[in-house]
């Protein structure tokens, strides 16, 4: 729940809100620059544990990790494996993955692990945390993925270990790799013995984000996710279909531009898919070759990669087994980096100065001439993303360039440590930089706010009535004229301060009104098998600034968010944004995309990329062609 508080500072009249907790993954004040990576070292830690039989009777979880191996770029990265029960019962090094063989290699050694013993995650993540800091290599970006299904489970006295030095080793990873290695969790909570706020902080503090699943099919498509936000791309659902066993189905597969250096094709499924074929914008069959091309696939997937694919529309042609739902996504990977910087002049203290902005710059990394590069930025926008400590959006900025650089200078609204990363967005391409934690000097932000309080309190000291006299005749003496003067011109100033702090109230009042969400949804689905998801009434009131629909569902439904997302409709590409029209609050409707149609009750389609949404009015969104739709009404009410 966001907290709203408004002071003011005099002379300064700022706004400011006391947040004084420090992180352990702290940003120092010195310039810190994010560079470009050039592949990834993920370390997958496997939880084996015998409640896994009962979880994942169908090993989906193992599916999904080798999964997230066929998407990774080959060239350059590297994976290790910590497979752990009670005790590690393996623990690959980080190896490379640039051979078939060697991949090969590793989906059997993955395959291969039984599900039996007790449960130590701290000692897992302890090795993890090891590997990650023994063995680096420059440009590559490192992240640990911790999958388990319950929580730390073991004997007291266990191979030498309890409970409580299980927990101890979890907390040394955190702080030992956090500020260099995000660590994402994933939580199947089958029988709802999960350690979820255990796995959330784990990933709260590392500037990962965590997952909740009820049942194992949904592995798959977190590991999909969790490899879009680590490579900074996104995830697009390019179809769903419902096979016939008999014929092939035909999906286009868009390649927009040069700057996609590689295309994964992800086809999810509840059954193996039996046969996959691939034809390149020309109309030419592509063979599987397992390099330019590579075909993988088991149970619950079958995934296509391209390296250096032609632009244009390539044709992907799939058969599946009688009545089986196959989900493709498309996950690019761009030969365009965004290089990230943030700085605070003059400023030589380990923590950040709240008093002074922060220097936000971003900028591209790419082997292209200048004048190409000067177009790009022309074409580019760049939104710096502010999250506070709990990873909850605050507010979206946007950024300006001189065309070399985009750049912002920033205060967090209201004052707090934060998270922050920047998304720049091409019509090739669109890549977010990895989460900068910015924390504030405590003494200063206490010094700050003291200041701030002290200034806006004008409220004059009580005095006591006079007791009633008998007024004697009054002696009039001369006043000086000037002395006079003087004194009527400090009256004038005094009023003319009061007026203008009581004016800036109000207007600082009503331009944060318009940056806060007012109100809730009612909210419902018709799926694609024609019946209605029971209605939701997500609360706005807790968000504030720009927010697409889906981050929307996820933060405010949780896991009832999933009957909307898999409704096929790509709910990613609508961003809302708080307004006012007049005295009422509206909702600004942005459709960045191009598949999903917005159109009113009454059926008539918003044509216009931006439009207000009033309180009352219904809204429904569909993807042209399809059944399902999502149908949504906004209903504001006063604080």
């Amino acid at each position: 729940m966001i907290k709203k508080q408004w002071v003011l500072q005099w002379l300064l009249l700022i706004s400011v809100f006391i947040f004084t907790t420090i992180s352990a993954n702290q940003i120092y004040a010195d310039p810190l620059t994010i560079e470009p990576n050039e592949g990834i070292d993920v370390i997958l830690v496997i939880d084996t544990s015998g409640s896994m039989r009962t979880a994942d009777p169908e090993r989906i979880a193992l599916e999904a990790a080798t999964l997230f191996m066929n998407m990774m770029e080959t060239r350059n990265s590297r994976i290790g494996i910590v497979g752990f029960s009670g005790t590690l019962h393996t623990v690959m090094p980080l190896t490379p993955i640039n051979d078939p063989a060697i991949r090969d290699d590793i989906r059997q050694t993955i395959n291969r692990f039984v599900y039996h013993g007790w449960t130590d995650i701290g000692l897992a993540l302890h090795t993890a945390a090891e590997m990650i800091l023994n063995d680096p290599i420059s440009g590559n970006s490192p992240m640990i993925i911790l999958f388990t299904d319950g929580r730390i489970d073991i004997p007291h006295g266990w191979h030498g270990r309890n409970i409580e030095i299980s927990y101890e080793d979890a907390e040394w990873a955190i702080n030992a790799v956090g500020n260099i290695a995000p660590i994402y969790t994933i939580g199947l909570n089958h029988d709802g013995t999960l350690h979820i706020e255990f796995l959330q902080n784990i990933a709260n503090r590392t500037g990962a984000r965590y997952y909740i699943a009820d049942e194992a099919a949904s592995l798959p498509q977190i590991f999909n996710e969790i490899f879009a936000s680590h490579i900074r791309s996104s995830i697009t659902e390019i179809a769903t279909i419902v096979a016939d066993g008999e014929t092939y189905t035909d999906v286009l597969i868009p390649i927009p531009s040069a700057f996609v250096s590689e295309a994964n094709i992800i086809m999810l499924s509840s059954r193996p898919i039996t046969n996959v074929r691939l034809f390149d914008p020309s109309g030419q069959e592509v063979f599987f070759d397992g390099e330019a091309y590579t075909l993988t696939y088991a149970n619950r997937y079958s995934m296509i990669k391209v390296l250096e694919p032609m632009i244009g529309e390539w044709l992907l042609s799939v058969q599946g087994l009688p009545e089986d739902r196959i989900t493709v996504n498309l996950i690019y990977n761009y030969n365009v980096s965004v290089w990230a910087n943030i700085e605070q002049p003059g400023n030589t203290s380990p923590l950040f100065n709240p008093s002074n902005p922060i220097i936000v710059q971003a900028m591209f990394q790419a082997d292209l001439p200048p004048q190409q590069m000067g177009a790009i930025f022309d074409e580019a926008v760049a939104e710096l993303f502010v999250y506070d400590m709990d990873m909850n959006l605050i507010e979206t900025l946007q950024m300006y360039h001189d065309g070399a650089i985009f750049s912002l200078d920033f205060i967090p609204t209201p004052m707090q440590d934060v998270r922050i990363s920047i998304r720049v967005t091409h019509s090739g391409f669109e890549q977010t930089t990895t989460f900068l934690t910015i924390n504030y000097d405590p003494a200063m932000l206490e010094a700050l706010t003291a200041e701030s309080e002290e200034a806006i309190d004008l409220t004059p000291e009580p005095m006591e009535a006079p007791t009633p006299e008998i007024t004697p005749v009054p002696l009039v003496y001369p006043i000086d004229s000037g002395i006079n003067s003087i004194v009527f011109i400090l009256i004038g100033v005094a009023m003319a301060l009061v007026i203008a702090v009581l004016l800036l109230r109000v207007f600082t009042l009503r331009q944060t009104r318009q940056r806060i969400f007012t109100g809730h949804l009612e909210i419902r689905a018709l799926l694609s098998d024609g019946k209605y998801t029971s209605l939701e009434t997500p609360d706005l009131s807790t968000f504030v600034g720009q927010i697409s629909f889906t981050e929307f569902l996820n933060n405010s439904l949780g896991q009832k968010s999933k009957k909307f997302i898999s409704s096929g409709i790509p709910l990613g590409d609508i961003y809302f944004q708080p307004s006012m029209q007049g005295q009422q609050p509206v909702i600004q409707v942005i459709n960045k995309g191009t598949r999903c149609q917005i159109s009113d009750d009454a059926g008539n389609i918003k044509s216009k990329k931006k439009f207000l949404w009033a309180s009352e009015c219904s809204l429904v969104f569909l993807v042209p062609g399809e059944y399902a739709k999502i149908e949504t009404t906004y209903r504001a009410y006063e604080d």
